[in-house]
């Protein structure tokens, strides 16, 4: 392998020489990919003269010639081009060069690990960093252009065909109708940002989106919760699918009978849980890092197809000398946004709104009011804020709420009405509450 990676890159520098510099650009081949001080003076040297020249089709070795630097020792350029021997040869030598880069990348990660081992004060802090590395040198395959072009097309194709045939979404559907309806579902790839108040059911829309595609759709699904137990997550979901005014129940507002039949619903319905893909991550001390650590493991090992965050101001950043809460949120939201993009899985983050909203009148929630950072609305493909206007209908639980699409990136703006019944954790489709908007100010 040693003599193949050596003659290899000679091969390849030779082929540059020859023409093929633009694709070596475009295949992200760096001055890193060579070994030893000629091989990367003479990437220096072929980077300088196809930059600087305007001529498409040169002659490379004239213009060699006249070069300051190598004018005097033009003749240790030949078996270069001897090697290639023309550009066409490329994709050969750039094949064998990837997998011996990537080797020598695979050694060097192993050389750092064991330094920061050694000396590290958390040993979990380095086995993420070292799982995130290690997952973007898998990552590094060849460019295949075309081919990925064509999977390009046939994957939009293929949305376009289940759109046309079926209810035309082309993401997973959230169980809302309305939120399908402006969105056509949850897009692998994409960030969505659902944000709000505390207190006006973020938290909840998200367990009812976890549950509908867990439960319902039997679709693996993972929940991180950075704030609530599991218990109380599976709590909610048991409340949600019984019907079950859970505080009524505590209180023994509701007879003993009924409450005895609430726990055998309950007891009923444990079991279809039990077995729907849903996992269920609480911590409340995790990481971006950590967070995306685990997110690969759920992906690849349980096949998880959307991924939940509760909440993302609650996410701890990686500390940096002279960074601000703004600069940590940023850092945090574009990691999320990373992290949607590299499991190809659509991402669901909470985010909280800032204070000054409460004293905006009737002013409907903007982009402008997600709190610590405008990083979040910048990485978002979507975001979806909660607003309970004054004077909107209460009836006992029932909560008149309307979700503002503050942005989509893949269709329209605007607004709806959704009933939000906190007595059942839950939110409904305002088409079953119309009593509500009749009796809305």
């Amino acid at each position: 392998m040693k003599f193949d990676y050596d003659n290899a890159q000679v091969g390849l520098l030779g082929t540059l020489m020859l023409g093929a510099f633009d694709d070596a650009v475009s295949d992200g081949i760096t001055e890193e990919w060579f070994d030893g001080l000629k091989n990367k003076s003479v990437w220096t040297l072929i980077n300088r003269i196809y930059l600087n020249s305007e001529k498409p089709n040169m002659d490379f070795m004239s213009i060699a010639l006249s070069d300051s630097e190598w004018s005097g020792k033009v003749g240790e350029l030949i078996p270069y081009i001897d090697s290639a021997p023309t550009k066409h040869n490329y994709p050969y030598w750039k094949e064998i060069c990837h997998d011996g880069y990537l080797r020598k990348r695979m050694v060097e990660f192993g050389n750092e690990l064991q330094r920061s081992a050694v000396d590290c004060d958390d040993i979990n802090l380095i086995a993420d960093e070292a799982e995130n590395k290690l997952f973007e040198m898998r990552k590094m395959t060849l460019n295949q252009s075309h081919d990925s072009m064509q999977n390009s097309f046939k994957r939009i194709m293929e949305s376009l065909q289940k759109a046309h045939e079926g209810s035309g979404l082309i993401g997973l559907p959230s169980g809302f109708e309305d939120v399908d309806r402006h969105l056509s579902g949850l897009r692998d790839g994409a960030m969505y940002t659902i944000a709000a108040r505390p207190g006006m059911g973020k938290s909840t829309m998200a367990m009812n989106i976890a549950e509908h595609l867990a439960v319902n759709c039997r679709i693996p699904t993972a929940f991180f919760s950075l704030e609530m137990s599991e218990d109380e997550l599976n709590q909610r979901i048991l409340a949600n699918r019984t019907g079950a005014n859970l505080q009524a129940f505590y209180r023994h507002d509701i007879s003993k009978q009924e409450r005895e039949s609430i726990m055998h619903e309950m007891q009923n319905e444990i079991p279809v849980i039990q077995k729907a893909p849903l996992h269920l991550c609480s911590r409340t001390d995790m990481t971006i890092s950590q967070l995306r650590a685990e997110a690969r493991r759920m992906v690849s090992g349980r096949e998880i197809k959307i991924i939940i965050v509760d909440y993302l101001q609650l996410i701890g950043g990686e500390a940096r000398k002279n960074s601000t809460r703004v600069d940590e949120v940023g850092l945090i939201s574009r990691g999320i946004k990373q992290m949607a993009l590299e499991l190809n899985v659509p991402v669901i983050a909470l985010a909280q709104l800032n204070r000054s909203i409460e004293n905006d009148g009737e002013r409907l929630p903007r982009l402008a009011d997600l709190r610590e950072s405008g990083s979040i609305e910048a990485d978002s493909d979507c975001v979806l804020f909660i607003h309970r206007p004054t004077g909107g209908a209460v009836e006992g639980g029932r909560m008149l709420c309307q979700i503002v699409i503050g942005k989509n990136r893949n269709g329209a703006m605007g607004k709806f009405d959704i009933c939000f019944n906190r007595d059942y954790s839950r939110f409904e489709n305002i088409m079953h509450h119309v009593d509500l908007l009749s009796g809305s100010n």
